[in-house]
């Protein structure tokens, strides 16, 4: 997306999944006194504009907030977007006979609480995904666990450490990041010290989150755990050759940076990069795997949508030619802690 078109797709994106469907719930109910008429209003207009001052606090002015209550406030505004699906239902559900007119809003409430605690729960879970490719001889006996879009600072540093010990008895023979690992400035080497355990077989890359939060101090970090950080760089590592790009909002850098390397023929060639661009320059160039993340496959329904807008792929393992691509819905979660219609992934690429 364009930077000047940023401002307005935030603008509909707002007055689309908040403003209008907190307006409508609120619209539907029908107060009964002047106590309950000023508890409904208080509700709906916080409902409206603490996402809005969370949205510029954090990303416009920068203004740091109280990290003991953000992963609720995350989550609260969370569950304000699962109103708009539930009154999307509604406003045709009313049309048909029989439907009870005036328990619109009851309704709407019931349906965001019931789903907002599926999606709160399902958020704890971390799911391994396993991936078999048929590969050379050479490679049959290793295997790969990818880790993408953990966000530490939405998530905790106790979220790293399960993380760390899922992997742990996974037993890769090596370990990748495909980017976000953190997402907040106050998250620091000491948040991230579990990594320590897996440092030694533990190759990383940036996204997007790391150049908001400072990208020499992420990767300088990471390097005192001990985790090899690949910023525009390949590691040949018998019998693997791993390329490395750093994360960017164009899709034409990875493009550009494929150029300066060279595919070693006698090795399987691996790509990791922090977005699903490029793959069919990644094929062409002769890689036999790419890993990326950073789509969440929308995290929460029905963003889905959303995201497809902008990436032909979101999730899933994809064949181009002889390379395979594999798109992680992400390890962890981004503001608020909630999974409807996607799951925290840990993928194993398994060698055949």
């Amino acid at each position: 997306m364009r930077r000047n078109a940023f401002p307005f797709f935030a603008l509909v994106f707002y007055l689309v999944t908040i403003v209008y469907p907190v307006l409508r719930v609120w619209w539907w109910y029908e107060p009964t006194g002047a106590i309950s008429s000023a508890l409904s209003t208080l509700v709906m207009l916080a409902f409206l504009f603490v996402p809005l001052g969370l949205f510029l606090s954090r990303f416009i002015f920068r203004v740091p907030m109280p990290k003991q209550i953000m992963p609720a406030l995350y989550s609260a505004i969370g569950c304000c977007f699962l109103f708009f699906p539930v009154v999307l239902l509604l406003e045709f559900a009313r049309w048909i006979p029989g439907f009870p007119r005036g328990l619109e809003s009851l309704i709407a409430i019931a349906c965001v609480i019931g789903s907002g605690a599926y999606a709160l729960l399902n958020a704890q879970r971390l799911h391994v995904k396993t991936v078999h490719i048929k590969g050379n001889p050479e490679i049959e006996s290793q295997s790969l666990v990818q880790l993408s879009d953990v966000h530490i600072g939405s998530r905790s540093p106790r979220y790293l450490e399960r993380i760390v010990e899922k992997v742990k008895k996974l037993d890769p023979t090596w370990v990748v990041i495909t980017g976000d690992l953190l997402d907040s400035p106050r998250v620091g080497q000491a948040e991230l010290e579990p990594l320590r355990q897996i440092a030694d077989r533990t190759l990383a890359v940036t996204g997007n989150h790391e150049r908001y939060e400072g990208i020499d101090r992420v990767t300088s970090m990471l390097q005192s755990l001990g985790v090899k950080v690949l910023r525009n760089e390949e590691l040949g590592v018998f019998p693997f050759q791993f390329v490395g790009v750093d994360d960017h909002d164009s899709p034409s850098h990875l493009i550009a940076q494929l150029k300066r390397f060279e595919p070693n023929d006698e090795a399987y060639r691996v790509l990791l990069y922090h977005r699903p661009h490029g793959m069919e320059q990644a094929a062409n160039w002769g890689f036999d795997l790419m890993l990326v993340g950073h789509t969440h496959r929308g995290q929460i329904f029905p963003f889905h949508f959303v995201v497809k807008r902008f990436f032909r792929l979101i999730h899933g393992t994809h064949r181009f030619g002889r390379m395979t691509l594999h798109v992680s819905s992400g390890t962890g979660t981004w503001g608020p802690i909630l999974r409807l219609g996607s799951r925290n992934e840990i993928t194993k690429v398994v060698f055949a």
